[in-house]
């Protein structure tokens, strides 16, 4: 069973953003902010960190859903809480710098999940990525069991290069 995409790929003023929406967790603002900023609860979906957090410091985080264990330093550039987490971390051969914006109404918080796409990121592999690890998110607050990898990749693959494509050559 594969699962479709939902997220898209903006022109911003400096380039082109990856940008993911969820809007399902029944939870106030500040349990969710919790589970993207405490070391504990972040790792029940995607990994942990370790340091003195705060704007403009360096923090080492652990990806442990993918049962790696190969640190990467994260710098954080704002983290205005409950509302707003921005950070940059190099991945790989090159750097993310991601956003997490939440907002709430009615004990219904919703999350904005963005990343600046570089050239020569891997747009197919990052979305589906992202995809699944929100999805994950949402689960920590649903009860619902984690949906395997496989069902965003390969199958979403297409659909990212092709939104990358489209902003890219539009």
């Amino acid at each position: 069973m594969s699962i479709a995409a939902t997220g898209r790929i903006a022109r911003t003023g400096t380039g082109r953003e990856l940008e993911i929406v969820r809007t399902t967790i029944r939870a106030p603002i500040g349990d969710v902010w919790a589970s993207i900023v405490d070391p504990e609860r972040m790792n029940r979906w995607i990994g942990t960190w370790s340091g003195e957090p705060g704007e403009g410091k360096r923090v080492t985080f652990v990806m442990t859903a993918e049962g790696s264990s190969e640190p990467e330093e994260v710098l954080i550039h704002r983290c205005d809480a409950p509302r707003l987490l921005e950070v940059e971390t190099a991945m790989g051969k090159g750097t993310w710098r991601m956003r997490v914006e939440l907002t709430e109404r009615e004990e219904v918080t919703t999350i904005r999940f963005s990343q600046v796409i570089f050239e020569g990121d891997d747009t197919g592999s990052i979305g589906p990525g992202w995809e699944y690890y929100l999805d994950r998110l949402v689960a920590t607050h649903t009860g619902e069991p984690f949906t395997e990898w496989d069902s965003y990749y390969p199958s979403q693959q297409p659909y990212w290069q092709e939104q990358d494509r489209l902003v890219r050559d539009g």
